[in-house]
């Protein structure tokens, strides 16, 4: 007996944040031996990591719909009905069984096709505050799949509701390997160890008030190990130097796991994959979110984390150099408490959360994925 292959869709993307999951997502059903393409916008950063990943990339005609004006939300309804007529055909050329959404814009288009098809359709929402498009679409989906149960609530469905899961975001394999390969933190010996970071990019609000704090920092008590993105490395190391504080300060790291690991605390933004990668590392955190975010979702996931006792939530309008200060050294004084934080975060990793969604979203096709003689 061998178990029917089943044909996916993946539908998202535009930034990291929606683009990371729904390859992650597509690693699982790959390996399962079920076909899967991806569909996005033809702008967003889906055009280059998709097929670098080795899948298909099926571009929809797609723009954001809110907050413009009338040409513009006009421009947008024609980009929407041109979208779903794509998405329609490549649904239907290749059988689509299952559609699985990871937000974004350009899954409007996708999941309003698969409706009408009748095609089962599943939704990923990364953050405590969910997506306007996921806020469209909920009513759509057959499943929804959460990291935050906050956002259960807004995507109107009670807590005991059936077709809500509480599993966690979709991470790379690659990525979850990692972290279980990578050294168990130690016990801080001799400085204490900051990691910060705003992303690959860096984030320059975070470099600019360590260049001011550093100053302030103990060069007998600290090491920093600082990704600051490549415009800012220049500045923020002549910083670290002058204030004669240790730090390593590089434009990009490729080896994340490893540097969670080494630290005792992070100083970093609050999106939804890098809280993910907090809690699967265990590490507590100074988390300052980016005060443009849509919807002003990196508030939401900082204040849920900050509710579990897994972080600590700096205010971003403005960021003060007084403030950071307080909170590191309150937090340096405190092992036991930074202890504690660490459990938490801890407790809310979901490493297997992309082999759960693949195999509950499985059993919503029509064959459920069943074995045929």
């Amino acid at each position: 007996m061998t178990r029917a292959a089943l044909r996916w869709g993946i539908a998202g993307g535009g930034t990291g944040g929606h683009i990371t999951p729904a390859l992650a997502l597509a690693e699982r059903v790959h390996a399962r031996g079920d076909s899967v393409f991806l569909l996005g916008s033809s702008h967003g950063l889906e055009t280059q990591l998709v097929p670098e990943a080795g899948f298909e990339l099926v571009s929809l005609p797609s723009r954001q719909w809110m907050g413009q004006g009338a040409l513009a939300r006009l421009r947008a309804g024609w980009s929407l009905a041109a979208g779903c007529r794509t998405a329609r055909r490549a649904l239907r050329e290749r059988g689509t069984q299952i559609l699985v959404s990871v937000g974004g814009y350009a899954s409007v288009p996708a999941v309003v096709a698969a409706a009408t098809l009748r095609i089962p359709i599943a939704l990923v929402e990364p953050n405590a505050r969910p997506g306007r498009a996921n806020r469209l679409l909920a009513p759509l989906a057959a499943r929804i799949f959460v990291q935050f149960q906050e956002a259960a609530v807004a995507l109107r469905r009670a807590a005991g509701d059936p077709r809500l899961c509480a599993c966690g975001i979709p991470l790379r394999r690659a990525l979850v390997e990692a972290f279980a390969d990578a050294p168990q933190r130690s016990a801080p010996l001799g400085r204490f160890r900051l990691l910060v970071f705003g992303g690959s990019q860096g984030a320059r609000q975070l470099n600019d008030t360590l260049v001011e704090a550093a100053r302030e920092l103990d060069p007998e008590r600290i090491a920093v190990f600082h990704q600051t993105g490549e415009a800012d490395r220049e500045r923020v190391e002549d910083a670290y130097a002058a204030a004669r504080v240790p730090a390593e300060v590089v434009a990009f790291e490729r080896d994340m796991p490893r540097r969670y690991r080494e630290a005792d605390l992070a100083l970093c933004r609050a999106g939804a994959l890098t809280v993910a990668e907090l809690c699967m590392a265990g590490l507590p955190a100074l988390l300052v979110p980016y005060p443009f975010a849509a919807d002003d979702h990196q508030a939401a996931n900082a204040q849920a984390l900050a509710d579990a006792g897994a972080a600590r939530m700096l205010p971003s309008r403005p960021l003060e150099t007084s403030d950071l200060m307080t909170a590191l050294r309150e937090l340096m004084r405190a092992p036991e408490t930074l202890r504690a934080m660490g459990l938490a975060a801890a407790s809310r990793a979901r490493p297997d959360a992309a082999d759960t969604i693949v195999k509950t979203c499985a059993e919503l096709a029509p064959t459920g994925g069943e074995e045929q003689r």
